[in-house]
């Protein structure tokens, strides 16, 4: 009787091991996609600066590192956290910009960001009829 107490409780702890360790992964993945969506959202507001400093926005990602004080520190951190290799674009059309990059999780993630940001439109305080 001692013995199958034994190996239930062992299984109950490799049965707790293993959710642990999956919730940690998981985690993990989730991470690196939001990390992604942030880099996005700072390469959005660069080329906010970009356009208030040139007149338009930019499809070439080394003109907004070209904004930062270190270029090549700026590229690395940017490849730390997304996959350049898997894609990497920043579309412009007049007055907007799409940029879409991978994520560094385990299915390379597709992220995407669009700008300008949208503002909502003030409240006048005159009451519909």
């Amino acid at each position: 009787m001692n013995r199958s107490r034994l190996k239930i409780a062992a299984l109950v702890l490799a049965a707790v091991f293993m959710a642990f360790w999956s919730m940690g992964r998981l985690y993990r993945e989730m991470r690196a996609v939001e990390d992604a969506r942030d880099a996005l959202a700072n390469l959005g507001r660069m080329e906010e600066a970009h356009r208030r400093l040139q007149g338009v926005y930019t499809e070439d990602v080394s003109a907004l590192a070209d904004m930062s004080d270190n270029w090549s520190g700026f590229m690395e951190s940017l490849n730390k956290i997304l996959d350049l290799r898997a894609g990497f674009n920043i579309v412009v059309s007049g007055r907007s910009y799409r940029i879409t990059a991978h994520a560094r999780d385990r299915r390379s993630s597709v992220v995407v960001f669009e700008g300008p940001p949208r503002v909502a439109m003030a409240d006048t305080g005159k009451k519909k009829r």
